[in-house]
């Protein structure tokens, strides 16, 4: 399966729930807190986009998901992007998913995250992003070679400014192939809101666009993608 054909099927944004959530709470003490940290984003970045392991992925399928017992570590890049709220910035971070076929769950973690500005350009480059203290954690359901999951939590700038996140997510598991080496990834879309804490208007934001990380259409980073090594820009 192309990239085309899964962009058309396979990364359906959830729409906003509100209840039957599985997300973890913000830890405030753990995040990225320096521009060495969001360098560490941007080679996991550059290792997706370069690679072109997107472009090289292939649906695992009901099949081949049911006959797996393993379990899989994986991890890689997310971004979310909300146009009314942060314009061409966007909220970018590192993420991780274990996969437990024997139980049909996954969970992980976003952390190291930041806002990226004038995502639109897709420059990501040195000093380009301010580091967001908070992290969110994971926990959800694999059905098929699907899954669907939920997170929420609170990031907050260094102007103290706190985005309230709350949003859903669904993917699929894909192998990614780069050179001779084919390993397991996943790869998805997210949808829901931001609020702003404190903010008496009661604004809600929504998420906007789709899942890309195409450095030929930059600005539509609202997704992720992990695997088990060639996501990881080492």
């Amino acid at each position: 399966m192309n990239i085309s054909t899964f962009a058309g099927l396979s990364l359906i944004v959830f729409s906003l729930t509100a209840c039957g959530t599985a997300g973890g709470d913000s830890d405030s003490n753990s995040s990225g807190t320096s521009q060495s940290d969001y360098e560490t984003y941007n080679a996991a970045h550059d290792a997706i986009t370069d690679a072109g392991l997107v472009a090289s992925a292939s649906a695992l399928g009901t099949a081949a998901a049911d006959a797996r017992s393993d379990t899989v570590e994986m991890s890689g890049i997310y971004g979310i992007q909300s146009d009314d709220l942060l314009g061409t910035d966007a909220i970018l971070g590192e993420m991780s998913m274990t996969a437990n076929f024997g139980n049909d769950t996954v969970s992980g973690s976003m952390t190291n995250n930041f806002i990226a500005f004038d995502d639109a350009s897709g420059a990501h480059t040195e000093g380009s992003a301010e580091p967001l203290s908070g992290s969110m954690t994971y926990v959800g359901t694999v059905s098929g070679d699907g899954i669907t999951s939920h997170f929420d939590g609170i990031l907050t700038r260094v102007d103290g400014t706190q985005y309230d996140l709350y949003v859903d997510m669904t993917g699929t598991f894909y192998t990614v192939t780069d050179g001779t080496l084919t390993e397991l990834g996943a790869i998805g879309n997210f949808g829901g809101n931001i609020t702003v804490v404190g903010d008496t208007t009661g604004t809600i934001y929504d998420l906007t666009d789709a899942y890309d990380f195409d450095p030929a259409a930059p600005g539509k980073e609202t997704g992720f993608v992990v695997c088990e090594s060639l996501c990881s820009g080492d």
